[in-house]
């Protein structure tokens, strides 16, 4: 607006120290170098302003019913998490299983061993147990193999924001993930001094390679005056120092400032931090592993044990290790069978999210991703490092989420908002990583900002019409409002109509002529309609029967559904369908289901006609 015409420079820091600000001002980044990032941040900043301010006004005045209902690009994801294993718990039966122990006296001593077959320790039936533990009848075994390895455990990786808060968390009942970011800013902007650690709100792991002068000095202004100071010695590995893995700022790491005063929270904080950095540079810990294999009737018994042999880092956190001791034996020699025996067993359910393990959720969803995937970029995340602590503390304000000891679970209103809100997009986590793909592009100059947030509206402007409307003049909804007493979405239908003056009736009164109607839900019984999208069950947003017209698993065999195949399927359970076409473009016929699966979707199955 000021119509400048001179450079324009910017300062990029890691560390807010006097050396690193004034190494910052001397080494000032050229503007145009940065516009594509800064197009990426804003243009991010924008994404979630607009998903956020449209879709939590239009599900507030539909389904709120004065209760403000928080819908964001982050928050959906996250809640949908936390939905889905609460769904795997509840869900989930145990299965018994069991395994064949052996007990066994040597001269030096006793031990017990887990009896292997074909690799697999695991027996399906108490027969199946008993009928191999009848087999064995000789009351002594020979040690057929006993080795002895060494095994080395390296310092875990320097803290990035995530792992950091995981860890606190975790260890401190008193911390939230938000809390420790909190304490972290503190620590980053120090006291007057300069700070006490470097830019925290980092997904890196990995340090740069530039700072390996830096990471010396200050290692050995830290070591000074510790028990373990001569154990202390700085190397450069790529286990610390990998430039090609780090994105846009380091580890944390402490800086040379070393604190004098702070609170007993900073203190926690610093001190895990400095921790991890000083184990980082501290030899391994060296553990002594011995296997033996015990041979009774030809069936064998594998027994494991591990001692610590060497502390190596495990000074810093003055750990003791428990050793899991074996008599000595050796081989060949025959021991005595005290017992064999069958132990009973089940299957666990998958245990509910902590904080900690939420948090790896979020940041590492994308993992799976193939490289080869052009729509999804690899390795996203759900958030950032400066960001997932303020979702976590969101989610459980607006009430989506509650939190038992350290254990997230879904709310009744979390459960209905993931079951009840149409714009499924917004659940998925590969959602997420498709805009991520996009914005990393604009960051590279690979794609427009003008470009995306076109493509980003118009998503917008048809998903919350999908919500405010069934059809044009007429539309029957089902709407859902919260009641605080209950905890629950209750249902509240209406017919309204846009013409001016319509009066509105009750659920019961029709909405059609005889003409649209297609049959009867399979769900509710509710009747089934044709709309502008598809073809829905009145009761949709409660018992979620519908077709869409655009569905995706049709259109991949490039076909509509219609009336003929809807009333097929409403009335026999499936449909005949002619000429879909296969991906190598073949004509074939096909008899279609629509059913529930196991997750309670609606799902096709198709079976090829002969």
């Amino acid at each position: 607006m000021a119509k400048n015409k001179k450079p324009v420079k910017r300062i990029l820091v890691n560390e807010w120290t006097p050396q690193d600000i004034t190494k910052g001002l001397q080494n000032l980044k050229d503007e145009e170098d940065m516009r594509n990032l800064q197009a990426a941040g804003y243009t991010r900043l924008i994404t979630d302003w607009l998903i956020g301010i449209n879709f939590t006004s239009i599900a507030t005045l539909k389904y709120g019913n004065g209760k403000l209902l928080n819908i964001g690009r982050v928050i959906l994801p996250t809640v949908k998490l936390i939905y889905d294993r609460d769904m795997e718990i509840r869900n989930f039966v145990p299965k018994t299983y069991f395994e064949i122990e052996g007990s066994f006296r040597c001269n030096n001593g006793e031990y017990k061993g887990k009896l292997i077959k074909n690799k697999n320790s695991k027996f399906d039936t108490p027969e199946e147990a008993k009928s191999v533990i009848d087999s064995i009848t000789s009351k002594e075994g020979t040690i057929t193999d006993k080795k002895v390895t060494t095994s080395k455990e390296y310092a875990p990786k320097l803290f990035s924001l995530t792992s950091l808060q995981g860890y606190i968390t975790s260890k401190y009942s008193h911390f939230t993930s938000d809390k420790v970011l909190s304490v972290c800013q503190s620590l980053y902007e120090g006291k007057g001094k300069g700070g006490y650690i470097t830019y925290p709100r980092t997904d890196s792991i990995f340090l740069e390679e530039s700072l390996t002068t830096k990471a010396s000095q200050t290692l050995e202004r830290l070591k000074k005056g510790l028990p373990y100071e001569d154990k202390i010695k700085f190397t450069k590995t790529k286990r610390v120092f990998d430039s090609s893995k780090v994105d846009s700022h380091s580890a944390i790491t402490p800086t040379y400032i070393i604190p004098t005063k702070l609170t007993p929270d900073e203190a926690i904080v610093y001190n895990a931090i400095k921790d991890r950095f000083i184990a980082n540079f501290m030899p391994p810990a060296e553990y002594e592993n011995t296997e033996i294999k015990t041979d009774v009737d030809k069936n064998i018994f594998v027994t494991k044990g591990k001692v610590l042999k060497v502390k190596g880092y495990l000074e810093v956190y003055n750990k003791e290790e428990k050793d899991d001791l074996l008599p000595l034996v050796n081989k060949n020699e025959v021991v005595d069978v005290i017992e064999i025996k069958p132990l009973s067993k089940q299957t666990t359910p998958p245990k509910p999210y902590t904080e900690d393990t939420l948090l790896k959720a979020m940041k590492n969803c994308g993992k799976n991703v193939s490289e080869d995937d052009t729509t999804v970029l690899s390795g996203y995340s759900i958030g950032t490092s400066a960001t997932r602590a303020d979702v976590l503390k969101k989610i459980s304000q607006v009430g989506y989420v509650n939190k038992k000891g350290k254990s997230y679970f879904v709310t009744d209103l979390g459960k209905n908002l993931v079951e009840i809100f149409p714009v499924k997009e917004l659940f998925d986590v590969d959602y997420t990583g498709k805009l991520e793909k996009s914005l990393s592009d604009i960051q590279k100059g690979q794609y427009t900002r003008k470009e995306y947030l076109t493509n980003i509206m118009n998503f917008i402007y048809n998903s919350v019409n999908l919500i405010k409307y069934d059809k044009p003049k007429k539309i029957s909804t089902e709407s859902f409002t919260y009641n605080a007493k209950t905890k629950k979405f209750v249902s509240d239908k209406v017919i309204s109509s846009s013409k001016k003056g319509a009066k509105s009736t009750s659920s019961k009164s029709s909405n059609s002529n005889s003409n649209d109607l297609l049959g009867k839900c399979p769900i509710c019984q509710g009747d089934v309609l044709e709309k502008d999208k598809g073809f829905f069950c009145m009761n949709y947003n409660n018992c979620k029967f519908g077709i869409f017209k655009e569905d995706k698993f049709l259109q991949y065999y490039k076909k509509k559904p219609n009336k003929t195949m809807v009333k097929s399927l409403l009335k026999k359970g499936e449909a005949k369908v002619k000429s879909l076409t296969s991906k190598d473009g073949k004509k074939f016929d096909a008899i279609l289901k629509y059913d529930k699966n196991d997750k309670g979707y609606f799902s096709w199955s198709i079976k090829k006609m002969d």
